[in-house]
């Protein structure tokens, strides 16, 4: 995630923190608190991974800031699912389903 800056720098911005370590801690205690209050909460809406349920929804949250133009305040989000690259899932028209690929 990044908070700030215009969209084309807040989304290379919020791509950088893709590259950060899942156990390092943001330097900026506002934004690490804000990381961790995020994680813990998403992790309580049992969405789990492929959205079919569980208690790991997120593996980790990692967020930048950057000076933002006075006339706008975005806050670019880049996610990347790592099981989503390597599985596939096919969903039936009954609702079974099972993993492909």
């Amino acid at each position: 995630v990044c908070i700030g800056a215009d969209r084309g720098s807040g989304y290379v911005h919020s791509k950088h923190q893709l590259l950060r370590r899942l156990d390092d801690v943001n330097p900026d205690p506002v934004l690490a608190q804000l990381e961790d209050r995020i994680l813990r909460e998403a992790n309580t809406l049992g969405i789990g991974p492929l959205g079919l349920g569980g208690k790991t929804t997120l593996l980790g949250v990692k967020i930048g800031a950057l000076h933002r133009v006075p006339a706008s305040y975005f806050v670019t989000v880049t996610y990347m699912c790592w099981e989503h690259r390597r599985r596939e899932i096919r969903i039936e028209a009954d609702g079974a389903w099972r993993f492909t690929g």
